[in-house]
């Protein structure tokens, strides 16, 4: 790991644990080990594992990468307007109102997401970072408007099985990103075997 990898390392860890101590303080816990720890957290991990030494081809990442992130902006839209940071509220001891969310998730994921694009194109580690952030947080979060919150609100307040804010969306996204998830293995191993031949040959030149 060089120098400069270590401080793209850093930056990473420090926004991750910066944003999910706000998402802690306002959302609750739920949010927070869906947000914070299974998409950031995961994300910083098969950041490593993967694209952190070699950035992947923007060629290759940048399709699903734009794909995954104009799903996700329509799938927060849906949250938008019915009231998913009020929803959340109700079915955790969090504070967010409508406003909120529009502001952490709406506002700020968006230039998050430009800022990657860009990075990705320019081959930085930290475009890996958040194409992996958005990748795993599809895989692991999204279901949970399926799965986690109708069930919750249910057990909570009565009643069945019901829609939860966005429902209708939640699994564009996920296989868009399960694509880039696909890519970003791809490419890793391509890179490590690789590697590993080069080294072999390096090997055998000075035997």
């Amino acid at each position: 790991m060089t120098s400069k990898n270590i401080i793209y390392f850093v930056i990473a860890a420090t926004i991750s644990v910066g944003f999910t101590t706000h998402l802690f303080h306002t959302a609750d816990l739920l949010p927070t080990l869906i947000i914070g720890f299974c998409a950031l957290g995961c994300g910083i991990i098969f950041w490593l594992f993967t694209s952190f030494n070699h950035p992947t081809d923007p060629a290759l990442l940048l399709p699903p990468y734009l794909v995954t992130a104009a799903l996700l902006m329509l799938h927060i839209v849906e949250e938008q307007v019915f009231e998913f940071g009020p929803m959340i509220a109700g079915i955790t001891t969090g504070i967010w109102t409508a406003e909120h969310f529009l502001w952490t998730i709406g506002f700020l994921f968006p230039v998050v997401w430009i800022f990657g694009a860009y990075a990705i194109a320019r081959r930085n580690p930290l475009g890996g970072f958040v194409s992996c952030f958005i990748f795993t947080g599809m895989l692991l979060g999204e279901p949970t408007h399926l799965l986690i919150f109708p069930v919750r609100e249910a057990l909570l307040h009565g009643g069945g099985y019901d829609y939860f804010p966005g429902m209708w969306t939640a699994l564009a996204p996920l296989i868009t990103g399960l694509w880039g998830i696909a890519i970003v293995v791809t490419e890793a191993r391509k890179d490590k075997r690789a590697a590993s031949m080069k080294g072999e040959q390096v090997w055998t030149l000075q035997s």
